[in-house]
Formats: C-alpha cells, structure tokens, sequence
C-alpha cells in the first residue's frame, strides 16, 4: 500500500514549514531555560532552531514517523531528544514550561482530546504556542485531491477513506481552548501564500508530506497513477505567467496560557 512520510524528502522540499516556525520561535521570547515540548517535529530542524535558544532548558520533539525521526536525529543537540508517538498518545504531567507546534496539528482531528493533554502537561503558567493549517487553506490542491478521489478512477477503489486533516476555524477553536482549561488565549488567522519558484518545489511539497494518507489509501499498483494525476493536475492550475506556482495558504495560529 502506498507509501510512508520521507523525512529526507520533506526536509528538501519544506522551506515554508520551516519559515513559519523559526517566525514564530522569534516570537516566543525565550530566556533560555525553559523546557519546550514540540509535537509534529517531523525532521527536527525546528526542534533544533528550539533549542540553540534555550541551552539552559531542553526541548522534546515528539513524532509519529520513524523516517521524520531518523532524519532529525542528524540535528539533535545535546540538550534535544526525540520520542517516537502519536500526538494523541502524549501523557506528560507539568513537565513543561512551552509546548509549541509547527505546522502539524491539522493532522490530528480529535483536539479536544489532545487539548486536554496538553493542558496536563503544561506546568502552571505555561505556554501553548501552535500554527497549523486553518480554514481555507491550500484550496487548489484540496479541490483537485478532492476531485481525483472521487473519480471513476479511483472512487471505486477507496469507499471508507477518512479525510486527513482538520482545518477549523479561529471562532470554533477557542471554543475548544476553553473546554480544554485554558483561560488566557488568542487565536488568530493568518495568509501565509506561497509562490513556489520552480516545478520541483511545487511537486516536492505536494508528494511530501501532502500525499501520503491519499496513496496509503490505495493499493500499490493505483498510488503512482494517482500521485501523477494529483500533480500534473495541480501543476496546470497552480502555474503563473512567470513560471512559479501558486497556492494559498491560511495558518491558524494559536496562543494560550495555563493558569
């Protein structure tokens, strides 16, 4: 079936993950001794970014996949480690004065579960700094994804796939905040669009980590066919005057306090 998340891949071809979390690192304004629980830190290059600004503190990425993990653990610092798990399955208790996510959690779709996780393992005060994909993001491939699954094609195929992510938006997750024990919070969105320089980068990004629940979906003989159409077909609405590639993106950010 399909194929798993490349951590080598993804590293190549995630420039913007990787602009948006060392934004929001600049924003935290870290001392440099705290204690930070990253969750999706995928190729750890994050993590890593973490880390250099608190050598006093350590930092602890958490991922589900043992090709993100193997790849990050070619930027571990001293004062990094890594726990391979789900998200969902964290079970930490004031251990932390930050838990921070970087373009991760719209591939969790129970948050009020995860909310509450967090909420525990939080220490009293702590922090809670996440941006993840909000409502409207990426509408061009999510169309043609959309589209190519329900074809006659592939339609057939994949009766009971489960969509991948959760994209809410900022109104509905404070609610969700709340349940969860926060108190203090802000939620905001925020248009982070892209134009990919070339057709490699565009094709990167979509293949890793975009694709990967869709060709796990189908059996190994369709995935290719799949990937290919997917791409070609975004490739053609995606493609501007100048030969870069465009597509919108919509971040749903999130910071909330601990009392």
């Amino acid at each position: 079936m399909g194929c798993g998340f490349d951590g080598k891949k993804y590293e190549s071809s995630s420039l913007h993950q990787k602009e948006w979390g060392e934004k929001v690192i600049e924003e935290l304004g870290l001392k440099g001794s705290e204690h930070i629980l990253d969750l999706g830190c995928g190729n750890g290059l994050i993590t890593k970014a973490l880390a250099e600004r608190v050598p006093e503190g350590r930092v602890v990425g958490v991922d589900s996949s043992h090709s993100m993990l193997e790849r990050a653990r070619f930027h571990k610092l001293e004062n990094m480690e890594f726990l391979l798990s789900d998200i969902n399955d964290i079970n930490f208790k004031e251990e932390f004065d930050i838990v921070f996510s970087n373009a991760a959690m719209h591939w969790i779709k129970d948050h009020n579960s995860v909310l509450h996780k967090i909420h525990a393992s939080l220490k009293p005060n702590g922090i809670l700094r996440m941006q993840f994909a909000g409502e409207g993001n990426c509408p061009t491939l999510i169309r043609i994804l959309k589209e190519s699954m329900d074809s006659s094609v592939f339609g057939e195929i994949v009766h009971d796939f489960e969509w991948p992510w959760y994209m809410p938006h900022a109104e509905s997750y404070e609610e969700i905040l709340s349940s969860a024990g926060f108190r203090e919070y802000r939620v905001w969105m925020e248009d982070a669009d892209r134009y990919f320089p070339d057709e490699q980068s565009f094709a990167g990004w979509i293949e890793q980590p975009s694709l990967v629940p869709f060709m796990n979906a189908l059996p190994e003989d369709n995935s290719a066919l799949f990937r290919d159409m997917v791409i070609e077909k975004a490739k053609e609405a995606a493609l501007q005057s100048d030969g870069t590639y465009f597509e919108a993106f919509r971040r749903i950010n999130v910071s909330a306090v601990k009392e």
